[in-house]
């Protein structure tokens, strides 16, 4: 390797640590810049409505397709046979969220608000969630077989589930376009992604794949994640100044749903006497979403209005998992006792 490129990976993966390392910082500065800007150019973003669906598909579809470069789903059978953990896995994520979701959302007001509150919580794992797990030092494996099985159950399950919730309340959502965001920003970065990673395999070899470029992928990640989370709230902008009660609400709101869903799975599986690797991630994957999943699908069906909810939940979400991860000692002694 030469100097040149030896200096240029070395650049990298100092970038790449360092925003993960600052990532919430970063995304409460993407959010706090994005209210003054927003304001600023309100008339230039209403007359834009389309252009800023546009780029929300595009920004999600970026922020994903890395991440499915990285999935590994090479010997997933092996992990297939941890049939208590995908139950359990499934339940949280299509069942338990999914109502929790359904007893707040009626509670934001505005229904279409309600809509996005709903999808930011069906959706699947967020391409951080893998991440939290290999930090946590739980079974990669088992993350990946349910990242995988989540993924794929859904893109027929997650339609319904916004179905159910936006008849109840009266409002019709078209599923047309959630379907054709779904298709965009999950299953063809999905295909793309593991096209790309079968060609890169047999060309370059694994190495190349899971460590040479695994900082620029994470980079491209995130900084498509900040920029998205600048757009979706600039486009909120007005929303979170004439309303910052609703703001601070969905915040509150979230972090009970996910402090909650985590308290529980940790007791569950003490009770089922799941490992501390198996738990984490477990846990990680099942309460983590894709918020640019959530948000794709919010725009498409009903305009970017009803983005509000994916757009703030990046702002507490990491902080939770990281505040999560870092009790590892005490949870590693209370699932082992």
């Amino acid at each position: 390797m030469s100097n040149e490129k030896a200096t240029r990976k070395s650049t990298i993966s100092w970038l790449a640590e360092v925003t993960k390392k600052y990532l919430v910082v970063l995304s409460l500065f993407s959010t706090l810049l994005a209210i003054p800007v927003g304001f600023y150019f309100n008339k230039a973003i209403v007359s834009n409505k389309p252009l800023i669906s546009n780029t929300v598909l595009v920004l999600a579809f970026l922020t994903i397709f890395p991440s499915m470069i990285q999935l590994k789903t090479e010997g997933l059978l092996k992990s297939m046979k941890k049939v208590k953990e995908i139950i359990l896995s499934l339940l949280y994520v299509f069942i338990v969220s999914p109502l929790l979701a359904f007893l707040i959302a009626p509670t934001l007001g505005d229904p279409h608000i309600g809509v996005g509150y709903v999808a930011a919580n069906v959706v699947p794992a967020s391409s951080a969630s893998i991440g939290y797990v290999l930090i946590a030092g739980g079974s990669i494996e088992l993350a990946t077989v349910l990242a995988v099985l989540t993924l794929i159950l859904g893109i027929p399950l997650i339609p319904i589930l916004i179905g159910m919730y936006s008849s109840s309340v009266s409002i019709s959502v078209p599923m047309e376009p959630i379907v054709n965001s779904l298709v965009e920003v999950l299953v063809l970065p999905l295909i793309l992604g593991q096209l790309t990673r079968y060609i890169l395999l047999k060309t370059k070899g694994a190495p190349y794949v899971d460590k040479t470029i695994k900082p620029h992928l994470s980079l491209a990640t995130m900084l498509s994640m900040l920029v998205l989370i600048f757009v979706l709230v600039l486009n909120q902008a007005m929303t979170i100044i004439n309303k910052p009660m609703l703001a601070l609400l969905i915040i509150v709101y979230q972090s009970i749903v996910i402090v909650a869903l985590l308290l529980v799975s940790t007791v569950i599986s003490k009770a089922l006497k799941i490992s501390y690797e198996d738990h984490q991630a477990l846990a990680m994957i099942s309460v983590t979403k894709n918020q640019s999943v959530a948000a794709a699908m919010a725009t498409a069906a009903l305009g970017p209005q009803s983005a509000l909810a994916p757009a703030l939940i990046p702002i507490i979400q990491p902080v939770l998992a990281i505040a999560y991860l870092n009790a590892e000692s005490w949870i590693r002694k209370f699932l082992k006792s």
